[in-house]
């Protein structure tokens, strides 16, 4: 028997908020990532994960991020927006902004579900890290940074209509050229409309980081556009890790709230859900990782994603399945004939999948000759390694 495992994944749920990454390339599953993902279903922000500041940065004028305006109730993390009595240097108003500790964020999927605040600031999702130098020019002062703008939304008196009812992404080439000067934006964005607005209904906000190239953009789960990043000084030029961030915050195009906006309980919160990161692990290689979370992500699935021949037409069948599952797991295949009402499995082969979602693809060679007096029929079951139960069971007729 030959068989070779490939993953992918491709799962809806109906009713519930989890939302699950796309399909991902052949040979690889999605895993979760936990030092960029959080429930927020704790009374504390989780000081192992996150920075309740933006080091480095204390926001853009008239709002400083201040660790005030944190906190985390009835399993949301919320980041309420305020006044200063007294200006605080030139800041006189408060936002939040939560940040990795880790600067590995690199390719993969990312994922939050929020709802902005219904003032004039902003609620974003985003990921950057710091400058460094560009080493393909002979000059030391080049630098370049960059920044992945996954939402950033404002949900109260925008000052363009997009802002408070759009998913607003944004790839951005931060370059300083040798001889200094302004830092250039080198820019590419995507949009796109949502069925309501941001400070009305919590949305799901993703970005699939595929390579230093390109960016796939979805808002509720549906895929809606696909980024080429600007290659103006570099051929690569989403190339580094970054750290993620959830910040409130002011801008410069955006008229500030007012005093009476931000004293307004019922409307200077945004409200974080959750965020969920996830990368691609090949489908036959375990993630110690992922395999301590303890969360209920994946619902079992076992399916071939498409109908195989029938073993009239061949004896070498290719099987492609989705799978799924919080725990490591085995596939039981097994080829049942049926004549009459008796059925009797005379062929079958197993093989190990672990957890994830993924979506593999394996060689099955009949050794059989197969009659047309009887019936075929290919059954797949999802079996837990642990337990030995079966999780999840489907049938396929081979005879037509």
């Amino acid at each position: 028997m030959k068989k070779t495992i490939v993953l992918c994944w491709l799962m809806v749920l109906v009713g519930i908020c989890h939302a699950v990454p796309p399909l991902p390339p052949l040979g690889f599953r999605w895993v979760l990532q936990p030092e960029f993902s959080d429930e927020f279903n704790g009374d504390e922000l989780n000081s192992d994960k996150w920075f309740d500041y933006y080091p480095g940065w204390q926001g853009r004028t008239p709002a400083r991020f201040d660790p005030r305006a944190l906190r985390l109730s009835d399993g949301y993390l919320q980041i309420e927006s305020g006044v200063y009595k007294k200006p605080v240097k030139d800041y006189t108003m408060y936002g939040g902004a939560v940040v990795s500790k880790s600067s590995e964020a690199h390719f993969g999927y990312y994922e939050c579900r929020f709802k902005a605040s219904k003032i004039g600031m902003s609620t974003t999702f985003w990921l950057s890290n710091d400058k460094v130098p560009f080493e393909d020019t002979d000059c030391p002062r080049d630098s370049y940074s960059q920044e992945l703008d996954i939402q950033e939304c404002v949900g109260g008196n925008p000052a363009f209509p997009k802002m408070g009812k759009g998913m607003n992404s944004n790839t951005h080439y931060r370059y300083v050229k040798c001889e200094g000067g302004r830092e250039n934006f080198i820019s590419k964005g995507a949009g796109t409309t949502l069925d309501s607005e941001v400070s009305e209904e919590f949305h799901t906000y993703a970005a699939w980081w595929r390579d230093a190239e390109e960016v796939y953009f979805y808002a509720d789960n549906a895929f809606f556009q696909s980024i080429k990043i600007r290659k103006d000084i570099s051929e690569q030029p989403f190339d580094r890790p970054m750290h993620v961030n959830m910040v409130t915050e002011t801008y410069d195009w955006q008229p500030a709230p007012s005093v009476k906006e931000l004293k307004d309980k019922s409307i200077n919160t945004s409200y974080y859900d959750w965020i969920r990161a996830y990368k691609l692990v090949p489908v036959d290689q375990k993630d110690a990782a992922s395999e301590a979370i303890d969360l209920d992500l994946f619902e079992n699935k076992i399916y071939l994603k498409e109908m195989p021949k029938t073993v009239f037409e061949s004896k070498n069948i290719s099987l492609e399945y989705v799978f799924a599952s919080d725990e490591n797991t085995k596939v039981v295949c097994k080829v049942v004939e049926r004549v009459n009402k008796k059925a009797q499995t005379i062929q079958s082969m197993e093989w190990q999948v672990y957890a994830g979602y993924g979506h593999g693809q394996a060689d099955l060679e009949l050794d059989f000759t197969p009659t047309p007096f009887k019936t075929y029929q290919l059954e797949l079951e999802l079996v837990s390694s642990v337990s030995g139960d079966v999780l999840k069971k489907v049938s396929y007729d081979l005879s037509k």
